[in-house]
């Protein structure tokens, strides 16, 4: 009885070790295709032991701005959270600062606690958004229509939550919750480029307004 019990914790102990080298696998494979279809540069070392393939990373130039695809942890213990992220530099920074993420328990809380959001006048994005800005009445012209729209279609993909924007210090920050093993995230991550390279635009608009 004694040796079936340690047979059996060896063989869950191995199979928790496959299952982590196959997702680790999955992750780079699929940070890779994304870096192809991007047109980036893919800069992961080489994986450890052969087996465990270490956190996936991606960056180039792509319209014009410095772009990077990496993913990150908050938390530890059983509070621990992956992330999958974008970057987007803009070629100017002005000073623009905004964020937007959708309504939920998190936002009313702010608000409760005196955070400011502003309305664009789409009643059904305001709906669905909670946007902050140091530039209210730039940013409501900014946020046109088919940007709107990008925006929501992306939150609206299969495969993951909906995530973060932020445009703070020059640098655009999309980032939502999971790991790059999920091909959807992968996926939902090119569509984030292309508003991610939106926003900068946005950004560097306003720079040159100031300048």
């Amino acid at each position: 009885m004694p040796l079936l019990i340690i047979s059996l914790m060896v063989g869950f102990g191995l199979l928790m070790i496959w299952a982590v080298a196959q997702a680790s696998r999955r992750a780079a494979d699929n940070v890779r295709q994304l870096a192809e279809t991007l047109g980036l540069q893919v800069q992961t070392p080489p994986p450890v032991l052969g087996l465990f393939h270490q956190e996936p990373r991606a960056s180039g130039q792509r319209r014009g701005k410095r772009t990077e695809i990496f993913s990150f942890t908050t938390g530890a213990g059983k509070s621990r959270v992956q992330w999958c992220a974008l970057s987007v530099a803009p070629a100017r920074d002005g000073g623009l600062n905004c964020s937007l993420q959708r309504q939920d328990l998190g936002t009313k809380l702010k608000e409760l606690f005196g955070a400011r959001e502003i309305q664009v006048g789409d009643p059904e994005f305001d709906r669905q958004w909670f946007i902050q800005t140091n530039q209210p009445e730039f940013l409501r012209a900014a946020l046109l229509p088919e940007l709107r729209q990008k925006i929501t279609a992306l939150a609206a993909a299969p495969g993951g939550r909906p995530g973060r924007w932020r445009l703070e210090s020059g640098l655009v920050r999309y980032a939502e919750q999971g790991s790059f093993a999920n091909a959807n995230i992968a996926a939902r991550l090119s569509l984030a480029a292309e508003i991610g390279a939106d926003l900068a635009e946005v950004a560097e608009v306003f720079a040159g307004e100031r300048a």
